[in-house]
């Protein structure tokens, strides 16, 4: 035998070889794994002689890849990029793993990338590449569905309008509460958000839905819709009517304002924001500006001629809801998911009042008396409040002005006046429309409008009981 440890001769070799012939008998046969199928690792003994390993396949595999896994975490670290791990589709039910999604995934990636790691790792020099997306932006169009688009004029009035309503003033006159739908408008592929008469006039309505889609209909004969406005591809959350009609404004998920010329159906203008827009409105007296409410818990005051912000409103600790101006549009009312009500002077980022208590519950939409000298705000407790909008009584909430018997708990419910301001009404989250008398605070009426909800409620500036109603079934009612 050698002296050096690990070496052996031939001789001793072939000794530990010698088998007798009468064990051979005794021994199972042997079978050698396939080699084909293996993978074989050589390395080298410290007797310089060659020694052959067998590795399990799986095995290798698993070692192979977190081997790789590795070198692209090494590779994400050095360009400050981090590894996101891919989820799936979520319309895919068998294949979608939301959080539960493993690291260990092949289908992960590198946040901001958009490459697989096996793309990655395939690369000569092991270091990322960038692939452009080119997103094309939305393009904003409008279509009209009259008769001749070159003799359009938004403030034609109908011929029966010159008749009818000479002599009227908005709101001097007695308004009555409607007992019989008149029309049906199918409106909108999803909800609606918002409907609107034209002001002073009424000759038409506008209706917004989370659609993406802008509509404005002829409410005198013939009834039909009149222009389309493509707003966005997401849904959109409002729009308003300027002072006169000419414009209106709207604000979407697309994380955009835009101000569109009624008759035309052109963009005037586009704003980008921040954050998502729940509610936009222009200022009173002055269509040039607007303030949009925004859910990263601030309202941006916005000038459309130069585009800059002139003001923004914060002290809000969730999102802003709503916004309703008071006294000539010198202040202004907001609500909020925090659950509280605060007036403001324009222009002036401090609010002068905050309305909050333990027990109020959230108030997400707020409307202001045709006499300014009050402002209701729509509970979640299914119940109206009233406040005062003057600053010498401190914005006090009146107890003995509240109105229930409707249900819009979880919902944002909008509310109306009468031009008289003799009757208060609201949707519900039932399909029913109230009508309240404002001194008694009793119920004077229920309609049964729709299976879904009434979020929607307007009424015709000169007509006396002319009123627009919609909801989550996107179709607009007309009852008188």
């Amino acid at each position: 035998m050698s002296l050096i440890t690990g070496y052996s001769s031939e001789s001793d070799e072939e000794k530990s070889l010698v088998i007798s012939e009468k064990n051979k008998t005794d021994l199972n046969p042997i079978t050698l794994p396939n080699l084909s199928s293996s993978y074989i690792s050589s390395t080298k003994s410290n007797a310089a002689k060659i020694e052959k390993q067998i590795i399990d396949p799986l095995q290798f595999q698993r070692n192979k890849r977190s081997y790789e896994l590795q070198n692209v975490s090494k590779i994400a670290e050095k360009s400050g990029k981090k590894i996101k791990t891919n989820r799936g589709n979520p319309e895919d039910i068998d294949g979608y793993k939301g959080s539960w999604a493993s690291s260990d995934s092949s289908s992960n990636e590198i946040e901001g990338e958009g490459e697989s790691t096996n793309d990655i790792i395939s690369s000569k020099d092991a270091t990322l590449t960038t692939k452009k997306i080119n997103k094309t932006e939305f393009k904003e169009t409008s279509r009209f569905h009259g008769k001749n688009e070159s003799k359009f004029d938004l403030f034609e009035l109908p011929n029966d309008y010159a008749v009818r309503f000479a002599t009227t003033i908005v709101g001097q006159k007695e308004y009555f509460i409607p007992k019989k739908q008149k029309s049906v408008f199918k409106g909108h592929n999803s909800s609606i958000s918002s409907v609107e008469f034209i002001p002073k006039t009424g000759h038409y309505l506008l209706s917004s839905g989370t659609d993406g889609m802008v509509k404005l209909w002829s409410v005198s004969k013939p009834k039909k819709l009149i222009r389309d406005y493509h707003n966005s591809n997401r849904a959109l959350k409002y729009s308003k009517f300027s002072s006169d009609g000419s414009e209106f404004i709207t604000c979407s998920f697309d994380k955009k304002v835009r101000i569109w010329d009624t008759e035309s159906g052109k963009v005037k203008y586009k704003h980008d924001l921040k954050s998502n827009p729940n509610m936009c409105i222009f200022l009173p007296n002055n269509d040039n500006e607007f303030l949009v409410a925004l859910d990263n818990n601030k309202i941006e005051h916005i000038d459309q001629r130069s585009g800059e912000i002139i003001q923004t409103y914060e002290h809000f600790e969730n999102s802003v809801r709503w916004i309703d101006f008071i006294n000539d549009g010198k202040q202004f009312i907001t609500t909020s998911d925090d659950r509280s009500i605060k007036i403001w002077d324009t222009r002036i980022n401090m609010p002068i009042k905050y309305i909050q208590d333990d027990k109020q519950k959230a108030i997400p939409i707020v409307k202001v008396h045709p006499n300014g000298q009050y402002f209701v705000g729509q509970s979640m407790d299914n119940q109206i409040l009233t406040y005062s909008t003057k600053q010498s009584e401190k914005f006090k909430k009146n107890p003995r002005k509240v109105f229930t018997g409707h249900n819009c708990a979880a919902y944002a419910i909008q509310m109306g006046f009468t031009p008289d301001g003799k009757t208060l009404f609201s949707g519900d989250s039932t399909g029913k429309c109230f009508f309240w008398d404002w001194k008694t605070t009793k119920v004077k009426s229920q309609l049964k409008i729709s299976n879904s909800v009434i979020t929607c409620i307007d009424v015709h500036p000169l007509e006396s009981s002319l009123y627009a109603m919609a909801g989550y079934d996107g179709n607009i009612y007309m009852y008188n």
